[in-house]
């Protein structure tokens, strides 16, 4: 069941982007490869009920704000891609890190689901904010929360 939902979460964000429009300006190449190398990580962990749906939410998740950014048209240029193409390390790092945590050890599916969400949204989240602050600007990337 959890590779089902895992799968629904891809084919949405496949679906936002033939919609929406190539919003992070990188080929839709991009938007398939980002589920399929976070499924990879989790493989070694043998991931129990619910850990992929949560990594698949925080993937959909992470590209609310440039969806935002996109639409709002301010100041849209190719170089935001980088900002999200060089915060997924943080993503791979939170899917590892909840990896470690939950190996061996019994949880309820939700539990699960909310560790993998958890810890795969704050490495993606702090990643992003190393990322806009030191090495790229990111302008109003979250601006949309206020």
């Amino acid at each position: 069941m959890d590779k089902i939902f895992y799968i629904i979460f891809y084919i949405i964000s496949i679906l936002i982007v033939a919609v929406v429009g190539d919003f992070l300006h990188l080929s839709i190449v991009y938007y398939l490869f980002v589920p399929v190398v976070a499924y990879l990580l989790s493989l070694p962990f043998k991931p129990k009920a619910f850990y992929l749906s949560g990594i698949g939410l925080t993937i959909l998740l992470s590209y609310v704000p440039y969806i935002f950014y996109y639409k709002a048209g301010k100041n849209i240029e190719g170089l935001m891609g980088l900002g999200h193409l060089f915060s997924l390390f943080g993503l791979g790092l939170g899917i590892i890190l909840a990896g470690f945590y939950i190996k061996g050890k019994k949880n309820k599916p939700v539990v699960l689901f909310m560790i993998s969400l958890v810890f795969s949204l704050s490495g993606f989240l702090l990643n992003q904010l190393i990322v806009c602050n030191t090495v790229l600007y990111c302008g109003g990337l979250f601006s949309f929360l206020i």
